[in-house]
């Protein structure tokens, strides 16, 4: 097979039928009572249905080949390299820091990668998300977000 997308293509199609296939095992009950497997099941068959539009469409794109280089052509690996290494950062900060100061900075940091934003705006729109997503998961789904050093404030 010479076009990569159809190869990429029939990879997750064969790995979404391995996940229909292994979530059915966990049972997948109903919309009223899921199961174990029933996110995991929905996911498989999205991702299947996703997989055949991308073979198929394939078929219709012929006159349009390019090679896999093409892809990568004209990006800037240095602010892709540069999420990378922040979002790793993320992780290793953020329980010993907290959620909401390791968030703040991520997302301060993130969209200044943008770099058409003033400074204002970034830190205005990392407090309103950070805010948002601390009110959502910690105060009204009650998920235990990680305080850091404000473990004795909050």
């Amino acid at each position: 097979m010479t076009n990569t997308d159809q190869s990429s293509s029939l990879f997750w199609l064969v790995v979404a039928i391995g996940i229909v296939l292994l979530s059915m095992r966990y049972g997948v009950g109903t919309l009223h009572e899921p199961g174990p497997g029933f996110i995991t099941f929905f996911a498989g068959a999205i991702l299947i249905v996703l997989s055949l539009a991308l073979f198929f469409s394939n078929f219709r794109d012929r006159a349009d080949r390019s090679s896999l280089w093409s892809l990568w052509a004209g990006l800037e690996t240095g602010k892709i390299l540069y999420v990378i290494l922040l979002l790793v950062a993320y992780i290793f900060l953020l329980k010993p820091v907290g959620f909401l100061i390791s968030t703040f900075l991520l997302l301060v940091l993130l969209f200044r990668v943008k770099g058409s934003y003033r400074l204002k705006t970034v830190l205005l729109m990392s407090l309103l998300v950070t805010a948002g997503s601390y009110l959502v998961f910690e105060i009204w789904l009650k998920a235990q977000l990680p305080k850091g050093i404000f473990e004795g404030i909050i």
